[in-house]
């Protein structure tokens, strides 16, 4: 609905293509909202709760936002939509998360996350992806690479260049940032160095694999 004026910026956060026009867009859907009459489908009015709600967040208005992301969670979980409520969390949590709240974030994208994995199996993709932004962002850099290799191998076998492409670019941050981190705060480094420096003893009970 919105995601032609939808990007991501250096930080991988989504922000407008055009602010103007993403907040003209945003303005008309709260305008269809309003204009909507008495016993609508519920499940319109979630749709169009959840897409202010993104846009908002793009725009960087966190509160609205945060408001609108809740009323279509709490309707999507009210209609029985659980695809919905895996969907919708991610963006709530994303809107928390942009807002430095990083308890209420880590809660939604962890909700969001086990229900993907035990009934919607096609969005765990998804949820594994901004779940290991949010990891990244909090300094778990271990635990944002796991998530999103795990992200990564699901988006190879979907095939969606697109996809694949979104998360090898986080992965690729990550790594980076892994890079950077002192041995102490990296376990692949601390791996890494860890040969020149065991002692003798030690070094001999290890294994080479065939």
């Amino acid at each position: 609905m919105l995601d032609h004026l939808i990007t991501h910026d250096d930080n991988l956060r989504m922000v407008p293509t055009d602010r103007n026009e993403l907040t003209t867009a945003v303005g008309q859907l709260h305008e269809e909202l309003r204009a909507l009459p008495e016993g609508t489908d519920p499940a319109r009015i979630r749709v169009l709760a959840r897409w202010i709600g993104i846009g908002q967040m793009c725009l960087g208005h966190h509160a609205e936002a945060r408001t609108f992301l809740r009323q279509s969670l709490d309707l999507a979980a009210a209609i029985g939509n659980t695809r919905a409520v895996v969907a919708t969390g991610l963006n709530l949590g994303d809107a928390h998360r942009y807002a430095g709240d990083v308890q209420a974030a880590d809660s939604l994208y962890r909700s969001a996350l086990n229900t993907a994995r035990s009934q919607h199996p096609e969005l765990l993709d998804f949820a594994l992806q901004h779940t290991g932004k949010h990891l990244m962002e909090r300094g778990d850099l271990a635990g944002a690479q796991a998530h999103l290799q795990e992200a990564l191998r699901l988006r190879i076998a979907k095939g969606d260049s697109g996809l694949v492409e979104s998360t090898q670019t986080a992965l690729d941050r990550v790594e980076l940032l892994l890079g950077q981190a002192p041995a102490a705060f990296n376990p692949q480094r601390r791996a890494r160095l860890r040969p020149a420096t065991a002692p003798a003893s030690a070094a001999a009970g290890r294994k080479t694999m065939p």
